[in-house]
């Protein structure tokens, strides 16, 4: 039979476990009105971009696309030339794209590359361990995109993508990059 002071000790031990886990648990995921949460991921290898991005040095400065990606996903090889051609419009005015490949282990290496034949000249990172997938798109949707106003505010989210939709996404990007409130309003509605 276990004594007293075990059972004791075997509480303790699982509380300080639950509370070592609620610090080092992810945030709640970022919601159209929330703030982006500061994250920083690696280049993905082959592809356009070498160094991590950092989404702090853009806060406060420019509007952010973020694209959740895989090379297996077919919407998104039509997503990201997409918004290459929109990254190419409006990158003087500061705009920041990065798409995040959400590929595994088994098929990270050919995100870079992928990228690279879709034509993407802005920065494609990856994220093995869904670290940051599991903040802001923890159904890991592909495609899956976010728009983050300059104040670091997201306000907009979209999950899929289709060429009928290429106008409006247009039309929300430009309101976008030039401030406007009405960023919302003007994407896609599903």
């Amino acid at each position: 039979m276990i004594s007293r002071p075990i059972y004791t000790s075997l509480a303790v031990v699982a509380l300080v476990a639950a509370a070592l886990f609620a610090e080092t648990a992810p945030t709640a995921e970022a919601r159209v009105g929330g703030q982006i949460p500061p994250f920083e991921l690696p280049a993905a290898v082959g592809g356009p971009s070498s160094e991590p991005f950092r989404v702090a040095e853009h806060l406060g400065e420019d509007p952010i696309v973020i694209l959740f990606w895989a090379t297996w996903c077919g919407p998104c090889r039509l997503e990201l030339p997409f918004y290459e051609s929109l990254y190419q419009k409006y990158k003087d005015q500061g705009l920041e794209v990065v798409a995040i490949s959400m590929d595994s282990q088994d098929t990270v290496m050919q995100a870079g590359p992928a990228a690279r034949r879709l034509g993407v000249s802005f920065d494609v990172v990856t994220d093995v361990d869904t670290r940051v997938t599991s903040q802001i798109n923890p159904r890991r949707s592909a495609p899956f995109s976010i728009w983050v106003n300059r104040d670091g505010r997201i306000v907009w989210e979209n999950e899929g993508f289709s060429v009928a939709e290429q106008g409006r996404i247009a039309k929300g990007i430009k309101a976008l990059v030039e401030g406007e409130k009405s960023t919302a309003k003007d994407a896609p509605k599903k």
